[in-house]
């Protein structure tokens, strides 16, 4: 709901639920976006781990998280530059006149907020939640001498298990990829507290699958789920990868799960999202390991 005070909006913000998509929907397909939370999945999936909020103002979408304590919002989406400052207005009112945060600025954005807010001049590079832009063609095919390692560990994965199986992620074994990402996550759980919201993203991506149009790949060996990924489409050109768990004494088999699930469910894309690295060196080091085709870069700035 908003309330009028003038022409000032004042917001109240509504926690996110599944009925909300078509919403989130129109304002995403405005623009060919392709950060990974320019998409409904994305919102609702996290929406336990980051308090996830949202509000519509001056014909633009707000979203409102809350990380490690720290609330923001993200900068509006389908906002015109003639709205904006009364976008501004309203959320200082909101944040009863305080200091508040904007995360996830876009390089767009900024020359945006350059014409509208020149003002604002600090922005503070947000290098651990940069997204991982990838070539969908390089990723299912492996090929080229960029990719000769990861092609050595997917051949080496074949030839180890040639009876592996490939399925797509449906009703029926879709509980066989939450019990095995649940096993993942246990393992992990003691050592990094941040893995439990994995686990239930898996479980509300995966038990909403059809209805947030999610797409996934399982590989089983022996029978038994030993890999799963899934995500969706964030534009016409650009799907996002929000989970991928595989056995990591498998030699290969995250190669071969990240090979065959974009070779297999994103023949109808451009390019492949795969998240941010939260700043954690193995992950960083995992991610740069596939040479992106470029990195969604994103600032933060603080409103006074």
């Amino acid at each position: 709901m908003i309330l009028s005070k003038g022409a000032i909006l004042i917001l109240e913000f509504k926690h996110i639920d599944l009925s909300d998509k078509p919403i989130f929907d129109d304002f995403f397909n405005e623009r060919d976006y392709h950060a990974a939370e320019c998409c409904f999945g994305t919102a609702f999936i996290w929406r336990g781990c980051y308090d996830t909020y949202w509000a519509v103002c001056h014909g633009s979408l707000i979203l409102k998280v809350t990380v490690g304590g720290k609330t923001f919002v993200l900068p509006p989406y389908g906002a015109r530059d003639e709205d904006l400052p009364l976008i501004l207005q309203s959320l200082k009112e909101y944040f009863g006149g305080q200091p508040f945060e904007i995360h996830g600025i876009y390089e767009s954005t900024k020359e945006r907020f350059a014409r509208v807010f020149p003002e604002i001049t600090d922005y503070v590079d947000d290098r651990d939640n940069w997204d991982y832009v990838y070539d969908r063609d390089k990723l299912a095919t492996l090929s080229g001498r960029k990719y000769h390692g990861k092609k050595n560990h997917y051949n080496a994965f074949v030839k180890d298990y040639p009876d592996f199986v490939y399925e797509e992620i449906t009703r029926a074994n879709k509980d066989e990829c939450i019990a095995f990402g649940q096993k993942w996550c246990a393992i992990r759980e003691e050592t990094d507290p941040t893995i439990k919201c994995e686990y239930c993203a898996i479980q509300e991506a995966l038990n909403n699958m059809e209805f947030l149009k999610i797409r996934g790949g399982l590989i089983r060996l022996n029978g038994e789920v030993k890999a799963f990924s899934f995500g969706e489409k964030v534009s016409e050109h650009t799907a996002v990868i929000h989970v991928e768990k595989a056995d990591p004494d498998i030699r290969g088999l995250y190669t071969a799960i990240n090979k065959e699930f974009v070779d297999r469910a994103w023949k109808d894309v451009l390019y492949i999202n795969r998240e941010e690295d939260m700043g954690k060196e193995g992950l960083r080091k995992a991610k740069e390991s596939y040479h992106p085709a470029f990195m969604v870069k994103k600032y933060n700035t603080v409103i006074r």
